[in-house]
């Protein structure tokens, strides 16, 4: 049955999440929110080498190294249920949606209300893809195009308009002209000089653009390098 699901970004710094499952996906998923700031607790009566590891660093906050029991959700604001066997993980998603926590089946996503993306990220840009659980190979193919089309110097140009943008708004209050500079600026040579590591040019050509300021001359953008 197809679902309308709303793309949404969490922040999940410092509340708990449960991981039901120690195994490989359980794994990735207990080191994914951990990433994120999550505090992360693991349920699974044996661990993959890297789990332990995560524990032990103090990475994953707690593994519990048993089977599940009802009454671990409590408390908890995203619960994943990442074991091997069907019937538990339809028992975890019960009790968690019970719990008011939201729910992520690894294997059935469908049975859940989390989907977990797939994400091109490039410093604070973030692009998330998802078939809703119809197809993770062909979420992957997507997010494998959207690599090649939006390189690393997406993330310095990111954060290159993130600083810039207090004064941008000052200068352009109109949303409309702020919309057009920096339309303006993506059009540019400011990625290109990014993208050659001169950060400096690249703000210099930005502040110009946007701010109609003149901090002196901006080297031109690197010619692309052509094989013999």
């Amino acid at each position: 049955m197809s679902r309308e699901l709303m793309p949404l970004f969490v922040d999940l710094s410092g509340r708990r999440c449960l991981v039901v499952g120690a195994g490989e996906v359980g794994t990735r998923r207990a080191e994914l929110l951990a990433a994120h700031g999550a505090r992360v607790c693991v349920v699974g009566p044996d661990a993959t080498s890297r789990l332990r590891e995560l524990v032990a660093a103090g990475v994953v906050g707690e593994w519990r190294q048993r089977a599940y029991r009802t009454g671990d959700a409590e408390g908890c604001a995203l619960v994943v249920a990442a074991t091997d066997r069907r019937e538990v993980n339809r028992v975890v998603a019960a009790d968690a949606a019970r719990a008011g926590a939201l729910v992520n089946v690894a294997d059935a996503p469908e049975e859940g209300d989390v989907v977990v993306p797939s994400v091109v990220r490039r410093g604070e840009l973030a692009i998330a893809v998802t078939t809703g659980g119809a197809s993770p190979t062909l979420a992957r193919r997507v997010r494998q195009d959207l690599e090649r089309s939006y390189g690393p110097e997406w993330g310095p140009l990111t954060a290159l308009l993130g600083e810039l943008r207090p004064r941008l708004v000052a200068h352009r209050p109109a949303a409309g002209e702020r919309r057009a500079a920096v339309d303006r600026l993506l059009a540019s040579a400011v990625s290109d000089l990014l993208a050659a590591g001169d950060r400096a040019a690249a703000e210099r050509l930005a502040r110009r653009i946007l701010l109609d300021e003149d901090p002196g001359p901006v080297a031109p953008a690197p010619a692309p390098m052509v094989e013999a």
